[in-house]
């Protein structure tokens, strides 16, 4: 045995219940094979195949919290994901040295695009719910802190943090229109 065999990399995740098995569509199934498959099996699986997630890559700190639902986890993600592809743009490097052959003026390529309607996206939900609470979620969801080291060790101000938390997140989801309503 080698020892690029042997070398074993450890997860960033160490908590069982911080990876789900959930069904996501199968890459290698082609679509002939999907419609053959829908005319003969019935049911909403039919198409899909299990995937091992991490949910700390997903939704960050919210994999820690027990009682979340499923509007939480999707607002969760998709303000996640916002603030990841907001950072694609911006400034390019230029190269002086190189002599300028195109001097049409500045041309925005398509990420730069997917970027700016990212940053306009997370622009709104920051200001929807405003700075506090965009700020406990971005630390939480985007960031990954614990609620103990956003609230302290106290376990009233923890509990009172992860409601605010929970709370931010059902505006979220209904401001992304993942939710109708707020649950109670």
């Amino acid at each position: 045995m080698s020892k690029l065999q042997s070398v074993q990399i450890a997860p960033r995740w160490n908590d069982p219940r911080q990876v789900e098995v959930r069904l996501v569509p199968d890459p290698s199934m082609t679509d002939a094979e999907y419609f053959h498959q829908r005319q003969t099996k019935a049911g909403d699986n039919v198409g899909k195949t299990g995937a091992a997630i991490s949910m700390i890559e997903l939704i960050g700190g919210l994999a820690r919290i027990k009682d979340r639902t499923e509007p939480q986890e999707a607002a969760a993600a998709k303000f996640r994901m916002l603030f990841d592809r907001s950072q694609i743009g911006g400034a390019k490097a230029t190269d002086y040295t190189k002599q300028r052959v195109d001097t049409s003026g500045p041309q925005q390529d398509a990420s730069a695009e997917y970027g700016d309607d990212a940053r306009r996206q997370y622009r709104d939900a920051v200001q929807f719910l405003g700075l506090l609470q965009s700020s406990l979620v971005e630390r939480v969801v985007v960031h990954d802190q614990a609620i103990s080291t956003v609230a302290g060790k106290s376990s009233r101000a923890r509990t009172r943090v992860t409601r605010e938390l929970l709370d931010a997140l059902d505006r979220l989801a209904v401001h992304f229109g993942l939710s109708s309503t707020k649950p109670k």
